[in-house]
Order: structure tokens, then sequence, then C-alpha cells
């Protein structure tokens, strides 16, 4: 069967997207940086729409001490006078409509971003026209948290045609994009069918769930609009659920990487030099690395425990809301496909996280283990070396001492010897004298300055340095001999 066979009237889709908004450390007041990145990229969808006046989007949403000012879980951010638009694109002769309603849940902006055509029958292949430009796209809005779509109308052919109607609409939805998701499951919901779609992705910003929901009771619109808020709320946990469950995988694989660096320092600590220089110094280099590597190992890991507790409290809150759903459900209704992503996929997720945690942990405590061997190891080399160094400074100051002292003495010596020595040079000349007129008769001190010039010089000359000699000669002896009793005396 053609696409233009498979008809529906009223089509529309809705875009619920969801952004955190805010930090479990941060103050009730306060914001995350990019915490208006979804006003601004649904802003971006003026220009595919056609629609000028949503670029003022961001400055007209409530400001963040108003919000703040409201003791509410669940805060409207825009006026209703500024939440309907009409585009000039029109379809079957029915101009669409735009309908964008922000909110704030908890620590989450979403918003409710519908667009339909009203009182027109089209075919199926023309849903492309409610995606133009692929702009409603996860990789377009980019919500933290992620997003679904739903896509709805009321078949004008036979419930057999149901499944190759809802499949002909995705295919036209996703038309020249490479996002299409593939059929998951169906169900009934308020006595009409609905299919539903996924890629498989885990990332928030790459996932892309979608609901084909095609109207063939006069309740399902009734019940729909009952419980419209519930099913909002429902698929802001399901969405941060999986967050959550990114989240914590990104965590494991970062913990696994340090766990794998921690095995290698184990392999080298069981291989440290025996020389002690050596082995402190390569210490010393680990103790400045695996402090930080410590503290991110244990960050990490209780991130994981944080996004497992998110992961149960947003379970919880999910069958909250679809207990709430229930209560309006039709006889035939089977929402089984909503049931199963609590009872098997949340409970798959945190029993993956738990299994995670029981394998890294131990790994924890080997990081302090080994850390506080190496302090240990340091703490003893360090001393050691230490001892060794105070010992080689005391026989240093020893051994300088010792020079000095040995030189004090060899220079008080000398001094005396130099005394001796002065003293020497004073005594009487009378032997040398006798010596030198043995030689020379003919002269003799008394007789020099009026004995000839060279005689006089002559026994000058030797006069005087054979009375240097001996002097010098005396006192170096006489130094000497000091200079032993005094080094005996020292010793």
């Amino acid at each position: 069967m053609s696409d233009t066979a498979l008809r529906l009237k009223n089509p529309s889709v809705t875009l619920y997207a969801f952004h955190l908004c805010q930090d479990l450390s941060q103050e009730p007041e306060q914001l995350r940086q990019d915490a208006d990145q979804l006003w601004q990229h649904c802003a971006k969808l003026s220009e595919p729409l056609a629609i000028p006046d949503l670029e003022s989007l961001p400055e007209k949403i409530l400001s963040p001490s108003s919000q703040t000012a409201i003791a509410s879980r669940y805060i409207e951010l825009l006026d209703d006078d500024d939440k309907t638009y009409t585009a000039p694109l029109q379809l079957a002769g029915s101009p669409l409509t735009v309908q964008v309603d922000p909110v704030k849940i908890h620590d989450t902006y979403a918003v409710d971003i519908t667009l339909f055509f009203q009182n027109t029958t089209v075919a199926a292949s023309e849903f492309s026209q409610l995606n133009p430009q692929g702009c409603l796209l996860a990789s377009n809005i980019q919500a933290s948290l992620g997003q679904t779509l739903v896509l709805y109308g009321e078949p004008v052919g036979t419930p057999q045609e149901d499944r190759t109607l809802a499949d002909a609409c995705v295919d036209a939805f996703f038309q020249g994009t490479n996002q299409k998701p593939q059929f998951m499951a169906s169900g009934h919901l308020f006595g009409s069918p609905i299919f539903a779609y996924d890629n498989g992705k885990e990332k928030p910003t790459e996932q892309c769930h979608l609901l084909v929901w095609l109207n063939r009771n006069p309740e399902t619109l009734n019940l729909a609009e009952k419980t419209s808020l519930s099913l909002f709320n429902l698929l802001c946990c399901r969405s941060k659920i999986l967050f959550a469950y990114d989240q914590a995988r990104w965590c494991y694989r970062q913990t696994r990487a340090l766990y794998g660096q921690l095995e290698e320092e184990v392999k080298g600590f069981k291989e440290l030099p025996t020389d002690p220089e050596t082995r402190l110094e390569q210490l010393k280099q680990k103790l400045t690395q695996m402090p930080r590597k410590t503290f991110n190992y244990a960050g990490y890991l209780r991130d994981m425990e944080d996004h497992k507790t998110a992961i149960a409290t947003n379970a919880a809150n999910y069958d909250t809301w679809l207990k709430k759903i229930r209560e309006y459900s039709l006889k035939y209704d089977n929402i089984e496909f909503l049931e199963d992503f609590l009872n098997q996929r949340t409970n798959l997720f945190q029993n993956q996280i738990k299994t995670n945690l029981n394998y890294l942990k131990p790994g924890q405590q080997l990081f302090d283990q080994m850390l506080g061997s190496i302090r240990g190891i340091v703490d003893i080399d360090q001393a050691e070396r230490d001892r060794a160094l105070e010992k080689a400074l005391r026989d240093k100051e020893k051994a300088d001492q010792a020079r000095e002292k040995s030189l004090e003495r060899w220079i008080a010596s000398v001094g005396i010897g130099l005394g001796f020595s002065g003293i020497s040079s004073q005594t009487d000349a009378k032997p040398l004298e006798a010596i030198l007129i043995k030689l020379n008769p003919n002269v003799s001190i008394e007789k020099c300055p009026r004995a000839e010039l060279q005689p006089c010089l002559s026994y000058t000359f030797w006069f005087v340095l054979f009375h240097v000699l001996v002097g010098v000669g005396f006192g170096v002896v006489t130094a000497l001999i000091l200079g032993l009793i005094m080094h005996r005396r020292g010793k």
C-alpha cells in the first residue's frame, strides 16, 4: 500500500524535552551555567517554522528569582498569551499552529511543544511537514536529559493498517535524516493503538524515543487531556533514569581506566630498584600522582552510587505516575511497554551499576593500601637517608675541627720558633767572628771600617749570612720540636 493511501485526520507532533537546570551541590536559587540552553535551542525553531516571535522565547521565560519564589515542584514559566503561535506553513488549507509550554519540574527544565493542523486530512507521507529541516530531532534540541516525540492522528483506514500507517508516519517524519528509530513495541492506551520506536542510544542527546498514537476511540482525546500532566512527568522520569544510567556508565569507564593504571602501578611496585636513592626518587614521584588518582577513583565510585540512587528515586516516581495513568485506563488497554521499562530496564540498570560497584570497590582499597605502603617505604628510606647525611655532616665537622686545631698548633709552633730565632739572632757573635778571623786574619769587626773595602764587604756578608742561618735553623728546629709535642698532647 502506498503512503498516499495511508491517511489520517488532524495530525500533530508533540516534543517533550527535558534539561537539567540544577545540580545536587547547588543552592535552591542557583542554576547551572547551561540551564537556559533548552530555551535557546527552542528559540532557534523560529527559522525552520518561520515564526519570528519564537526568537524572544528566552526573554519571556520566568526569571530564576521568580522561579525560586514559588514554592512548588511544578512551575509554569510562560504566560498563556505567549504560548501559541501560528506559522505561515499550511497543509490542505489548514495553517500550522504551534503551542509552547515551558515548565520547571524540581531540578529540571521541561518543554511541551506541539505542532498540529486542525480539521484536515493528510497522507502519512506529509508528516514530514511537521518536522521541517529535522528541527525537532534530539541533535538539534540538545536537551541534556533527552526527549520523547509523540506523533498523533486519527486514522482513516482499517485497524489492520495501523502498524503500516505508523511506520509510514515515522518514515516521513525522519525523511532526509539518518536518525530514524526502530520499532520496539506496541499496545493500547485509552482505547487506541500506540506504537513505540527507539534507536537504542545511551547518550541522551543522541537518543530518539518516539510514540505513534492513532486515535480510534472517542474517549481517547478526553482521557489524554486528563492525564497529560501524568504522561509528561512519567516521560520526564524516564529521561532522568536513562540520563543517570548513561552518567553511571561514563563513571564506570573512567574508573576502569584508573583501575588499569592501578594494575600497572602494582606491577611497578613489585619491581622497585634495590638502590635506596633511586627507589626513594621513584616513590616520591608516585606520591605526587597517586593521591590525585585515588581521589578521582573514590569520586567516580561516589558518583556511581549517586546515579544508582537517582535511578531508584525516579523509578519510584515513574511508578507513581504510571499508576495515575492506569486509573483512567479502559478495559482492553495494554500499556506493557510502559511497565516493561520500569520492571525490566530500570532493574537492569540498577543491577548493572551494583555489579560494577562490587567489581571496582576492592580497587579503592588496593589504592589506599598501596598508597600507605609507598608512604611507609618513603618514610623509612628518607629517615635512613637523613641519618646518613647527618653522620656525614658530623664526620665532616669533626674533620674540619681537627684540621683547624692542627693548623692552630703549627701556627703556634712556628710563632714560637720564630721567637727563638729572633732571640738567637741577638746572641753573642764572637764564635762566628773567631771563625771568620781564622779564614781572613787581616779583617775584623773593629778593623772593618779602616780596612780595604772588598775584604770588609766579604767579611760582613759572611758574618751576616752565617748569623742569620744559625738563627733561622735554630727557630725551625725549635718549631718542629714544639709542633710534635703539641700534636702528641692533642691526641
